[in-house]
This record gives C-alpha cells, structure tokens and sequence, in this order.
C-alpha cells in the first residue's frame, strides 16, 4: 500500500499542477488522488469483493478508469478553469498506478481490453513480536498530532464563541480545549489500535499494511506530506509567505539529502527499508524523494504566492 509514499508523490504531481493551473489547492487535489485507488480498491476487491477478486489493485488502478477520469476532469476545465479538482485528482491517480509499476500486472492495468482481472492471493507475514512496541508508539504519536491539530483548530473557532455566549475566561477556555485535545487523541489511539491493530480487523490490516510504518522512509514521506498539507491550508496555523517559501526550501533540500543517503546505503549492501522487497521497489522510493524534493525546491517560492488555502477564503 505503502500509503504515504504514494500521498508525497500525489502532493508534488499537485506542486507542477498549481503552479500551472494558479492554484494552490491543486497541491491537496492531487494528493487525494494519489491515494484514492488504495482507499477505494483495497477494501472494494479484498473484502467486499473477496470472493470473486482476490486482490486490491483493480478498478481504480487501471488505465481505462484513470484515462476517462482525466478526460473529464480536462473537459471541466476547459468550460471552467476553476474546475480544477477531477484533474488534479486523476492525474494523481495515474500516478499511483505509476507507482504501483502496474504495467507488471497488464490484465489489471488494461482491463477490460485485455480480458478481466487475474485473481492473485497475497500473503503477508505477520508484524514481528519486537516490533509490537514500536507500533504502539507509532499509534500514540499519530494520536497525539491529531490531538494537537483538534485543539489548535478548536481554539481557533471556538474561543471567541464560548467566551461570548458563556462567560468563561481564557483559562477556562484553554483548559477545556486541551481536555477536547487529549480526548480527540485516545479516541484515535483506540480506533488505530484497538480496532484496526489489535482488534476485528487486525487480520485485514496488522498483517497487510502497518508493517509499513516500520519504514523510516515511509515515515519522512508521512512528515514532509503534512507539513505540505498544513501549509497548503494555511491552517490552523497561518505562516507567511517569506517562511512558507523556506519551508518548501527545507522540505526540498531535506527529501533530496535523504534519497541521497539511502542511494549510498544501498550501494554499500546495508540492509535498509527491507518493507520495499526487491531493490527495484528501494529505487522507486530513492526517486520519490529525489523529485519530489527537486519540485520543492525548485518551485516551493512560487507555491507560497499562490491563492487557493482556507486562509484566504475566511479574509
């Protein structure tokens, strides 16, 4: 799945897009596409469809649906080029497929031209013992982000209502908010953990996909993406334009660094980001930084001038 991997690559195809279509929210459009074929085909073809597709890369990791989707999403925007999102989202899509090397599984890429999906089972090996502390770590720092994020957004909105409508003074105000904050963290602590971990579908999920956090790459791709995020946003923090462009900058030299540093690795025989399997896989990751980080560097001072974030809508 390899789910940040693929959301960094959407994200850079969407830095090319809003620098070309002026809109800031093409970055954000073209990472949802860079996901959407996982999030959509996964759970369609491995549990809803279990008995007669066996496998997760079908509809929307084929080229017929991704091609229809970018003409569309080119038509809209020609009658209207503020019609943005089908594009940005398709493109993203294709990306995926890209990413996915699906040309390696040509009856799934070409369907239906090439006759219908080939059946295939996947056999995942379970997450290690020793690897158990690590993923409830892993569980607890995504929950305490979502928790921070939760309450900047919350006092952002809320505290003038709250204060207005009830009296309360600013203390009171932010002890609440930090009380929502811890509550929105354990809930998503149980919902990763207890539900998707170690829970009913842990046998879809524990031995699928979460070994994949073990990756540090997959890891940095997971950072370098939500700090795109946030500041394509511009929310809940607002960041100016003069450090929105030396973020893009750090971004951009850091990814590059990294695909760097693991090229090095490879080449010296250190056996590092074993989740990507064959060597192949390691290089499609070294190249994902590489011009992910390039598009950063090379185009982050002209992203941070653009319109489009939930800022400016509320100005």
């Amino acid at each position: 799945m390899l789910i940040f991997f693929h959301l960094f690559i959407g994200l850079t195809a969407g830095v090319i897009l809003a620098v070309l279509l002026s809109n800031k929210m093409a970055i954000l459009y073209g990472g949802i596409g860079g996901i959407l074929p996982d999030i959509l085909d996964k759970p369609l073809g491995m549990i809803f469809l279990a008995d007669n597709l066996i496998g997760g890369r079908i509809y929307f990791h084929s080229l017929t649906i991704g091609g229809i989707l970018v003409i569309l999403g080119l038509i809209l925007w020609y009658s209207n080029k503020q019609r943005i999102i089908l594009l940005c989202i398709s493109i993203g899509m294709l990306l995926h497929q890209i990413g996915d090397t699906m040309w390696d599984a040509a009856s799934n890429w070409f369907w239906p031209t090439l006759g219908p999906f080939e059946p295939y089972t996947e056999e995942f090996p379970p997450v290690p013992d020793g690897a158990l502390l690590y993923l409830s770590i892993s569980t607890w720092i995504i929950a305490v982000i979502a928790g921070i994020l939760f309450s900047m957004t919350a006092y952002r909105h809320l505290r003038q209502v709250i204060r207005t409508r009830s009296g309360i003074g600013k203390t009171g105000i932010l002890t609440g908010i930090f009380l929502a904050g811890i509550g929105m963290s354990l809930l998503v602590k149980y919902i990763i953990w207890d539900i998707f971990l170690a829970g009913p579908w842990a046998d879809y999920f524990g031995t699928m996909y979460l070994h994949e956090i073990l990756s540090v790459s997959e890891w940095v791709y997971g950072l370098v993406s939500l700090i795109l995020i946030l500041l394509v946003l511009n929310y809940p923090l607002s960041v100016s334009e003069k450090y929105q462009s030396g973020i893009f900058r750090i971004c951009g030299i850091g990814s590059i660094t990294i695909s760097l540093l693991i090229l090095l690795f490879l080449f010296l025989g250190f056996p590092i980001e074993e989740v990507y399997g064959s060597t192949i896989w390691k290089l499609i990751a070294v190249s994902g930084f590489l011009i992910g980080g390039a598009v950063l560097l090379f185009l982050g001072n002209r992203i941070s001038t653009l319109s489009g974030d939930i800022a400016d809508s509320k100005r």
